[in-house]
């Protein structure tokens, strides 16, 4: 190596080496606060004396190598709090002002993908029960279809029309029929047949799809807040809760699938178990694992990679 080279690497390993200081510095500092935690005298002097060697650039390297012991140590005690979980949670004073941690900006973000499902839930389901409660009036409407209409019936048909105009972005219902044919009861069948449709894909799909997503990030918030309060949050488990906020999804859908309700017969437990899906996927998803193993035994089909046995051949 050049001296250059020499100098780069020499400066490198002492930065690290500060920044190992640094960081065994924090860990105490969090011990010394957390009044359930005690710690070796022999751990606290030799990382706080190497630091001060370090700063004074008067250390070697059988310093270095009772610093990285004594931090090891540390470490293990506190675990699983660990240097980066305390800088993801705690405020870091920089320039005398504390910055915001990556724990409260995440917090605030879910807690506004929250809010938004919430409120977007809210509305499908209203949206959802005008809808149905006008279906279930006009169906008590005896056939057939007659003009003019009761004040009543003819109340909700417009109210109807309207309704199945917002689901439609504002097109309206046009059939290929002869105009000798056109009547009101042609219309007011197809009007009640397209409402009936997109109930039931509201309550078979969107609605389960939207609870398990709210379970998902129910269960998000719930756990940052233990894994604030312990001191356990890193950055890197931000990848695990958008996964599970895909996985919600799914499972509010899956459930959706096996308790299809009947139109108008949407009852809590389908929808309430979608949202117990989205909070707990584990469970669904042991379920699932247990019913295919079930089928397999039951259709003797071999498990991918087990060696095959061939029957004996009959004399």
């Amino acid at each position: 190596m050049t001296n250059d080279e020499t100098i780069k690497a020499s400066s490198s390993s002492q930065k690290e080496l500060i920044r190992l200081a640094e960081d065994g510095r924090c860990l105490l500092h969090y011990v010394a606060r957390h009044g359930n935690l005690t710690i070796s005298p022999e751990i606290a002097k030799g990382i706080t004396a190497v630091s001060t060697k370090i700063e004074n650039n008067n250390w070697s390297v059988g310093d270095e190598i009772y610093l990285i012991q004594c931090y090891d140590r540390l470490a293990r005690q506190i675990y699983p709090v660990t240097i980066e979980s305390i800088k993801a949670v705690v405020p870091i004073i920089r320039n005398g002002k504390p910055s915001k941690p990556t724990a409260s900006k995440t917090i605030t973000l879910y807690r506004y993908y929250t809010v938004f499902t919430l409120l977007f839930l809210l509305m499908a389901q209203m949206f959802y029960l005008f809808g149905y409660t006008l279906l279930e009036d006009l169906k008590t409407f005896p056939q057939p279809i007659t003009n003019p209409l009761p004040d009543d019936i003819e109340a909700n048909y417009q109210l109807l029309k309207k309704w199945n105009l917002l689901w439609m972005f504002g097109q309206e219902i046009h059939l290929d029929v002869p105009l000798e044919k056109q009547h009101l009861g042609i219309k007011f069948s197809a009007n009640m047949i397209a409402a009936q449709s997109f109930i039931q894909m509201l309550q078979s799909y969107l609605l389960p799809l939207i609870y398990g997503l709210l379970g998902a990030l129910i269960f998000v918030l719930r756990t940052l807040l233990q894994q604030v309060r312990s001191l356990t949050y890193t950055a890197s488990r931000e990848i695990g809760y958008r996964l599970r906020l895909t996985l919600g999804c799914l499972a509010g859908m899956i459930t959706g699938w096996f308790l299809k309700p009947e139109v108008g017969e949407m009852a809590l437990s389908p929808m309430a178990l979608a949202f117990l899906s989205g909070y707990s996927i584990e469970v669904l998803f042991s379920l699932l694992d247990k019913l295919i193993d079930n089928l397999r035994k039951q259709t003797n089909i071999p498990t991918p990679g087990a060696p095959s046995v061939t029957p004996p051949a009959s004399r």
